[in-house]
């Protein structure tokens, strides 16, 4: 059975498993579900979860040929935080600070020494991420994200409606797989009117420069998600770099 830490404070509840990448498994807000899980993904340690909000790190988006640039080596799609195990470092009763290190095993994709930490907490009406990446003793190239799965009943998806450039009504819909990124807007700020659940505010990292949408047909959610910057990010010159010994933090925030 997986550890499940619950979050509360006045209307608001999250649920957290550290064991599945640090995951947001479930947000409530009112009484109302805010995140679609799919609990059986959650619960098989060899899938990839689907649903809740799954951290990417080191990268955001898929590599072509799964290849790291820098060093030749393999990391698969949105890296490999999501698939590891974050050991809580502290928590109270509407928060929990989760930690991931280097290994042999993320070294092996990843030849760098970092720590990084994952804070979860609860804020009125809604939730608050923070993600801090802590370079060892080389530069850190990183260009992570979240990826956010928001309930809606799959014949609702076509009337998601949101105040960013480029995502328009004929870009979504239930009759097809849909996968397409915008530029986000410079404010870290971006609203959506998302049915059953009312305007969502999402709110992130101004250095995030983009923002991804997906959903699959016949599936009640649609993702809206934060990157650093678009697929294979990581491989160009707009890369992000932490110095050597030094922190930088991304952060979400998501409130209805």
């Amino acid at each position: 059975m997986l550890e499940t830490i619950t979050l509360r404070s006045g209307d608001v509840e999250a649920e957290v498993v550290p064991a599945r990448g640090a995951i947001v498994s479930a947000l409530r807000v009112d009484g109302r579900d805010v995140l679609y899980m799919d609990r059986a993904t959650l619960e098989d340690p060899a899938k990839n979860v689907r649903g809740g909000i799954p951290v990417l790190f080191p990268f955001a988006g898929k590599l072509a040929g799964e290849t790291f640039a820098l060093t030749g080596t393999v990391m698969k799609q949105h890296g490999f935080g999501r698939n590891r195990a974050w050991p809580v470092a502290g928590q109270g009763a509407s928060w929990v600070r989760m930690t991931l290190a280097a290994d042999d095993d993320t070294r092996a994709q990843y030849p760098y020494a970092f720590a990084a930490e994952q804070t979860v907490m609860i804020v009125p009406g809604g939730l608050h991420v923070e993600l801090q990446i802590t370079a060892g003793d080389a530069d850190l190239p990183v260009s992570p994200g979240w990826h956010p799965y928001f309930c809606v009943a799959a014949a609702d998806k076509g009337a998601v409606r949101g105040d960013v450039d480029g995502f328009t009504p004929d870009r979504i819909g239930d009759d097809r797989e849909f996968d397409f990124g915008v530029v986000a807007p410079t404010s870290g700020r971006a609203e959506f009117d998302v049915p059953g659940l009312g305007t969502v505010h999402l709110a992130f990292s101004p250095v995030m420069r983009h923002l991804q949408f997906w959903s699959q047909p016949g599936k009640p959610f649609i993702c809206l998600e934060p990157f650093h910057g678009p697929a294979g990010t990581v491989n160009s010159d707009r890369r992000a770099w932490v110095p050597a010994h030094q922190a930088r933090t991304y952060w979400m925030r998501i409130t209805l």
